[in-house]
């Protein structure tokens, strides 16, 4: 592939709130930030997790059992969820809630898995020191205060080495949910639709992450700061495989379902997004969406959504949150 990648504004998480806000302004149709001087993602102690687990498939499901509300481990295929529509990918969703029930449930965890699961903590907790500053910076951008009500999710993911041949998507195009999303990775392979087209997206240098934003962002801005459509596919292969990619993903959402996810309509523009969509409104109408696409979802509701396709031919994410959302 020969695209020529993303130009993208760029700037300091040392820089001003107000300078911060600006790029947040210019990032235009491609959505994307680079945003430097943070901290590096030790993204081969998280492969380092991700063989230890692998290795030791209990541990994912000891995991999984100690958090019930949602999966921490994910591995569709290797769970016999796979398919032609599901990513085949790798995923460890860590927050500051799930990582106390695990620890509560699972006190011997932290000695099992060692260093690799010390270090990426250490790391998530330095990227929430960004936080505070993103979301200060991301209002004035926006015209509203977002910064009161609003929770951190760490991912991992790990798109494991796999033959060139292989037909299965990455990660299947989608927007993010949320207000923002910090992405660290070690290879190219990201995408971003812009103007027509899939765009690839340079995996950001050492001390540097990509900012992008979510549904909840384009709906509060009405629209000004796009949740961009995006995907992963394999980066190039190398002896007939596809070499292993890490990402590190750090997602930054209103906590409260009763959030109101409000427009700020700026005098001169045309209202985009209707008043008194929620949080949870929004959230519930993308979830069996994003479930189905990781080969998550139960029996039943694969049916559900099997049933919701035929009956409503919406077959995206985008497609749902517009039926709730589009003024």
């Amino acid at each position: 592939d020969l695209a020529m990648p993303l130009a993208l504004p760029s700037v300091s998480i040392l820089a001003s709130d107000e300078e911060i806000a600006r790029a947040i302004e210019s990032c235009g149709l491609g959505g994307i930030v680079q945003l430097n001087d943070v901290p590096a993602a030790p993204l081969s102690s998280m492969q380092e997790l991700f063989d230890k687990i692998y290795e030791t498939p209990e541990i994912g499901t000891r995991v999984n059992k100690a958090y019930t509300k949602n999966l921490v481990y994910k591995d569709s295929f290797r769970c016999g969820n796979g398919g032609d529509t599901v990513d085949m990918k790798r995923v460890l969703d860590l927050s500051p809630d799930r990582m106390e029930k695990i620890t509560e449930a699972e006190p011997s965890i932290h000695e099992e898995l060692g260093s690799p699961l010390l270090s990426s903590l250490d790391f998530w907790r330095e990227a929430e020191t960004l936080q505070p500053k993103i979301l200060r910076a991301l209002s004035l951008a926006i015209g509203s205060d977002i910064a009161q009500d609003a929770a951190a999710n760490y991912r991992m993911v790990d798109y494991y080495q796999r033959p060139a041949s292989a037909t299965p998507p990455r990660c299947t195009e989608h927007r993010d949910f949320g207000s923002f999303t910090l992405i660290f990775s070690n290879l190219p392979g990201l995408e971003v639709w812009c103007d027509g087209s899939w765009t690839p997206v340079a995996p950001p240098p050492l001390g540097s992450a990509l900012l992008l934003f979510g549904w909840c962002t384009q709906i509060r801005s009405n629209g000004r700061i796009p949740a961009v459509l995006h995907r992963v596919v394999d980066p190039p292969a190398q002896q007939n495989l596809v070499p292993r990619r890490t990402s590190a993903v750090f997602f930054v959402a209103p906590k409260s379902v009763e959030t109101p996810l409000e427009p700020v309509v700026r005098d001169g523009e045309v209202r985009q997004y209707v008043s008194g969509v929620k949080v949870g409104q929004l959230r519930g109408s993308m979830a069996r969406k994003w479930r189905h696409r990781e080969g998550t979802l139960s029996a039943e509701d694969r049916q559900l959504e099997e049933e919701e396709i035929r009956a409503t031919r919406m077959l995206s994410q985008d497609d749902v949150v517009m039926r709730t959302v589009a003024a």
